[in-house]
This record gives structure tokens, C-alpha cells and sequence, in this order.
């Protein structure tokens, strides 16, 4: 990941500095997971996978044993579908977590935590997008600290510094 700074005309109340994250925004995984499956045709909501996302700073990944409490027992509709079970299965069997590559992420300077967000009743899709119809989830965001700024001023959040650097 890099970092691209910009210098930005400084008024009263605005940072002088920006720094945006530039990373690819549909990062080759090491399972093909689909989200639209198992949002979409199965109806299964994101807490029940990103379980911490309403006590976290993280939404977490769900351990193997999550997937494993389904994929035990459902082993897939097609071939291609079998053969990603099958290497879930390996990491569980092996006991080792699946190595996912983050699609989001803000620069450590960002105390950023998921727990306000959804008790003032942001939907994880304002953030991360219409994930139900994902074959793979992408960025469909910046999360930048304008578009970030942006949303907060639009609904009436806080937006002076200390809300996120802190």
C-alpha cells in the first residue's frame, strides 16, 4: 500500500494536509467467496460474519469455524463451487485462518470504529457498497477523508478533527 500526499489550500476549519490510501480496489482473494450467494440467496446479514462490527473498531473476518458451521454440511451446488469448499475446508482441517486481502482500510492516523456509525443507523452498504450483488466485493468508496467529512456534514455528524484523530 502507498501513500499519496496532496497539499490542499488551508482555510479556517480545514486540514492543510490530505492523505489518501492508494490500493487496488478488487484485491486478488485466496477463496472465491460470494457475497451475493450468501447475502442475497441465502439472506444471511453481515453481522452474522463480521460479528464485531457493532463492538469493534474491526468488523472482524469470521473465523474458518464460522464457515465450517454451514459448509460441513452444504457442500456446494456446482464444481466450481465444490473445489472452493474444498480449499476451506483445507484451511480448516489445517487449522489456519484464511489469508483474505483487505478491500478497506484507512491510514493508521484514522481512530475509525464501526460501533457509532451503526447505532446512528448507517447501512453497511453506504460504505462498502451493494455487497448482496457482488460476486466479489470491491471498493465501491473512497473512505477518503473528504468523502468521510462529506457524509458526516450531510447528516449531521461531527466533523472537527478530534472525531477521528485522536
Amino acid at each position: 500500500m502507498t501513500v499519496a500526499w496532496a497539499l490542499l489550500a488551508a482555510t479556517a476549519c480545514e486540514p492543510t494536509w490530505k492523505a489518501e490510501i492508494v490500493q487496488d480496489t478488487t484485491p486478488v482473494q485466496p477463496l472465491q467467496f460470494m457475497h451475493d450467494v450468501h447475502v442475497s440467496a441465502e439472506s444471511i446479514p453481515c453481522a452474522y460474519c463480521h460479528y464485531s462490527a457493532n463492538v469493534s473498531e474491526e468488523a472482524g473476518i469470521p473465523p474458518v469455524g464460522t464457515c465450517m458451521g454451514c459448509h460441513r454440511f452444504v457442500p456446494g451446488t456446482s464444481d466450481a463451487f465444490r473445489t472452493e469448499i474444498q480449499l476451506l475446508m483445507g484451511f480448516a482441517a489445517d487449522s489456519q485462518p484464511i489469508p483474505w486481502n483487505r478491500v478497506y482500510s484507512v491510514p493508521a492516523f484514522v481512530q475509525f470504529t464501526h460501533k457509532p456509525h451503526i447505532r446512528a443507523g448507517v447501512t453497511c452498504a453506504q460504505c462498502h457498497g451493494d455487497v448482496a450483488r457482488m460476486v466479489q466485493v470491491s471498493r465501491a468508496t473512497p473512505l477518503s477523508m473528504g468523502w468521510c467529512v462529506d457524509c458526516h456534514r450531510t447528516n449531521g455528524a461531527p466533523d472537527d478533527c478530534a472525531t477521528c484523530h485522536y
